[in-house]
């Protein structure tokens, strides 16, 4: 057996993570891949996690309690003979992008890209339920990148 050095191992855990792995191990910038559909579009809204009916206006604590959740102005992997809903990225409280997230502003230029449907199982049919679609957002202002999904998988609450 080869005895390999711990950034020799790390190096290699990191190739195996899959693309849903932590932001980190994403490619910083701006994508320009074939493979991977990307859109440059704007931020169209900003909102806590949960929120109140008639709700306009939010403090910090409404964002920690809960976490965040970011609309933008695309519907890119969305399918289209489901009705085709707008990319929204939402993280519950605690998670370590929320900060950029919450630091998003209505019109903000951001890069959109998809980086897939869920995977079908017993419990999830992609073709039915729009939910679990993971995607990559990077802040031109921000030089700054998060990924996520919508608030609940496919075939979840």
């Amino acid at each position: 057996m080869t005895r390999r050095s711990l950034p020799a191992i790390l190096a290699l855990l990191a190739i195996a993570t899959p693309a849903f792995g932590q932001d980190e191990s994403y490619t910083p910038g701006v994508w320009h891949y074939r493979s991977i559909p990307c859109v440059d579009t704007t931020v169209t809204s900003v909102t806590p996690r949960l929120e109140s009916l008639g709700q306009k206006t939010f403090s910090a604590k409404d964002f920690q309690l809960t976490g965040v959740s970011v609309t933008f102005a695309t519907t890119l992997g969305s399918d289209p003979a489901l009705a085709p809903a707008r990319v929204t990225v939402t993280h519950y409280q605690g998670s370590s992008d929320n900060k950029t997230m919450q630091s998003e502003h209505v019109g903000d230029k951001v890069q959109v890209c998809f980086l897939g449907p869920p995977a079908p199982t017993a419990g999830c049919d992609p073709d039915k339920d729009p939910r679990g679609r993971m995607y990559r957002v990077y802040d031109y202002r921000q030089r700054a990148q998060y990924s996520g999904g919508s608030q609940h998988g496919c075939g979840g609450a």
